[in-house]
């Protein structure tokens, strides 16, 4: 399989990083600046340098399309007439609707999947590339067609499961919307609050060195580039700008009745406990194992070697409460019900006490 990357930053570093990992037979060709494809070469990231863009594509079975949003559209006008249906041409953009609309306009002479990864990362560029940055994150595919498209389910969806990405199937008109309000708002907000605390801060005000957790979580994204964040905003500016209209008057709602705001705990506490308990199109949830555990050394190995000896892998594991030298909550996620249960048997025989989160 011939797999071609055009774009080495963080996301097609991780991504060359984590084929390799998993498909090591496959070939991973660069294209990138002639100094990013030489690191690239060097940190054995890919395998050969695309010499001559777009022709060297004529033959790939896959081409991501990892460049800038502003780039995106030009590459895939780039592709058109040079490679054919057997080619899957997909990018990890973080809004559809414009490259989907493009594609059909232009009447794409290859099979084109407006791809969108929900995952990232703090640092940018190809030294920040991390094989993991896939693992469990929900991977978007726009096109309700591309469930029954042979060369989609031939070529693109066993690349990304073995990456352990989880995909999923949208309408990018439908994509976009969603986006604006789950990503696109939350950094506008968390840019703003870090405007807001940052002017009211000083020697005799010390806001930011107060700041504590639930500042930090809410503004973490704050320090996002504003150069990739214009062009995601000038993509998805009207649905970007309705719900954000929206977000100003709830808060201004709140606002007016700040001695009242029990229901909106309530109902904010009712949604937050939601959880999707069946999948969507390809995406297949995972299933959740609690387990105690006390405060010693090693517990987290002697957890994962007892699984790993029985080829049961963990797709996921976080830290939900934890006492000093008491112990602690693990959350363990598994690819399905069965193995998850057969999780629970393994560490029950080991002395945990473990049990499946309904």
């Amino acid at each position: 399989m011939k797999i071609i990357i055009s774009g080495l930053g963080v996301m097609g570093g991780s991504l060359a990083l984590a084929i390799k990992q998993n498909l090591p037979d496959v070939q991973i060709y660069g294209y990138d600046k002639p100094a990013v494809l030489e690191e690239a070469l060097a940190q054995n990231f890919i395998d050969e340098k695309i010499a001559d863009w777009p022709q060297d594509c004529v033959n790939a079975d896959i081409v991501f399309l990892a460049s800038p949003l502003n780039v995106l559209s030009r590459h895939l006008q780039d592709l058109n007439g040079v490679v054919n249906r057997q080619t899957v041409v997909t990018d990890v953009g973080s809004t559809k609707r414009e490259l989907s609309l493009l594609a059909q306009k232009i009447k794409f002479s290859g099979t084109y999947a407006g791809g969108h990864p929900m995952t990232g990362a703090e640092k940018s560029g190809l030294k920040a590339a991390n094989p993991l940055l896939f693992e469990n994150a929900v991977y978007l595919l726009c096109g309700s067609e591309l469930q029954e498209n042979k060369i989609i389910k031939e070529k693109l969806l066993p690349v990304l499961d073995a990456v352990k990405a989880r995909v999923l199937l949208i309408d990018a008109k439908l994509h976009d919307e969603i986006l604006a309000a789950i990503s696109h708002l939350p950094q506008i907000l968390a840019v703003e609050l870090v405007n807001l605390a940052g002017a009211l801060n000083s020697e005799e005000k010390p806001y930011f060195a107060l700041a504590a957790g639930g500042f930090r979580d809410l503004t973490r994204i704050a320090s996002s580039s504003i150069d990739i964040w214009q062009d995601i905003i000038n993509s998805n500016k009207k649905n970007i700008n309705k719900v954000l209209r929206m977000y100003i008057r709830s808060l201004e709602n709140a606002a007016n009745r700040l001695d009242d705001l029990k229901p909106d705990f309530e109902t904010a506490n009712d949604y937050r406990r939601q959880v999707p308990k069946t999948g969507k199109g390809f995406l297949s949830p995972l299933t959740d194992v609690m387990v105690f555990v006390t405060d010693q050394v090693g517990v987290v190995a002697k957890i994962a070697s007892a699984l790993t000896e029985k080829d049961i892998d963990i797709r996921d594991i976080e830290l939900l409460k934890i006492r000093e030298k008491e112990g602690g909550v693990f959350r363990l996620s598994f690819d399905s019900v069965n193995l998850a249960n057969d999780a629970v048997k393994i560490l029950e025989n080991i002395g945990f006490q473990a049990f499946l989160r309904e």
